[in-house]
């Protein structure tokens, strides 16, 4: 079993090493990272925001271990994968951060497409790319099957190779599952193997390593390849309070969403939440029985069965924070809120009302 460890933060920002050997995998919390990975009507430039204004608070304030300021920036290039990774705006990040002035930019499209039940990538022609010798190359996607993370590393890869010019680090952040850090490791050695100079590789998951529905899911209703889950997985303990906070949270279909269409098509995104909530209330389910399914809560018999159970994976965190947890739990399970939700047509009602509040932003 995996843990984390908290190396970093303030009042507004915890970030959190996962142990292990390898290459260096962090999570980061923050009360906008969270806002987006809970609310899907946050889009829009509303959705942008939300994540850079995450993204700079952790850059500002990375652990001794991370010294991205002390880079060169001449030396750094910011790669996007049209058109999700557009909406990290990490050459920005970055100047706002450490007053970097000099880095490049490079662009590559990506569209996935599936095919007997396999990934592949079509129109990755467009390729504008933009390196330095002995580079840091800073990355923002979204890694679910991680099809375009190989396929673009793997173009990169042959780029530097074909330039003859070296590579230093390379950095994602990411809202993601465990395939983004298998990936990386793949890339790791392979840039270790060709380039001397070569140092760290690192992964920033947004809120948590998340899990990835897939085929054999027990889901009612989930796109297999594209879901990030909430359970099973890797949570940062801010995230696990933040999901009593709304009863809708842990009950979407999605933790991130297409965040191209949430981005630049508002209206295709809302479709897409509303059809979700629409094919929710026909699964026959109860509320309770709709929220087990995404959101267990194995571990909450108790207030010690929690604490025991979380103390193994988060291994310096506040005991009050597991406490606030627990009480959020014991809060929303009341005796009459639990007689309301095991009702048959609980689930119904609650989706009508969720549809009814999404169909006011079109």
């Amino acid at each position: 079993m995996e843990a984390i460890r908290r190396v970093g933060g303030d009042e507004l920002l915890s970030i959190y090493r996962i142990e292990g050997e390898g290459i260096r995998r962090y999570i980061i919390s923050t009360p906008e990272t969270r806002a987006i990975c809970n609310s899907p009507e946050v889009m829009g430039y509303p959705f942008i925001a939300n994540l850079c204004r995450g993204l700079l608070r952790a850059l500002r304030n990375m652990p001794p271990e991370v010294p991205f300021k002390k880079l060169k920036d001449s030396e750094v290039s910011v790669l996007h994968f049209l058109r999700g990774g557009l909406n990290f705006r990490l050459a920005d990040l970055l100047y706002q951060a450490y007053d970097f002035k000099k880095q490049s930019s490079s662009f590559i499209t990506s569209q996935r497409y599936r095919k007997s039940g396999l990934w592949y990538i079509k129109l990755d022609q467009y390729r504008k790319l933009a390196f330095q010798d002995n580079a840091s190359v800073f990355l923002g996607d979204i890694v679910a099957t991680g099809t375009t993370l190989d396929n673009g590393l793997g173009i990169i890869l042959d780029t530097f190779k074909e330039q003859n010019i070296q590579m230093q680090n390379f950095v994602l952040f990411t809202v993601g599952c465990r395939r983004a850090e298998e990936i990386m490791s793949k890339y790791d050695a392979l840039f270790r193997a060709n380039f001397k100079k070569y140092q760290h590789t690192y992964v920033f998951y947004l809120e948590g390593r998340f899990g990835l529905a897939d085929s054999e899911s027990s889901l009612r209703v989930a796109l297999p390849g594209t879901d990030l889950l909430r359970s099973p997985a890797l949570l940062a303990p801010e995230f696990e309070l933040s999901q009593y906070d709304k009863l809708s949270y842990p009950l979407e279909r999605c933790t991130i969403y297409d965040v191209g269409s949430r981005s630049f098509e508002c209206l295709v995104h809302l479709e897409d939440i509303i059809s979700y909530w629409k094919k929710l209330s026909e699964t026959g389910m109860t509320l309770r029985e709709a929220v087990l399914e995404r959101w267990p809560e194995k571990e909450y018999e108790s207030r010690e069965t929690l604490r025991d159970a979380r103390s193994k994976v988060w291994k310096n965190v506040e005991k009050s924070l597991v406490e606030a947890i627990y009480k959020a739990h014991t809060y929303r399970w009341t005796p009459e809120r639990l007689r309301e939700t095991e009702k048959r047509d609980s689930l119904v009602k609650f989706c009508k009302k969720r549809i009814a509040a999404l169909e006011k932003l079109r």
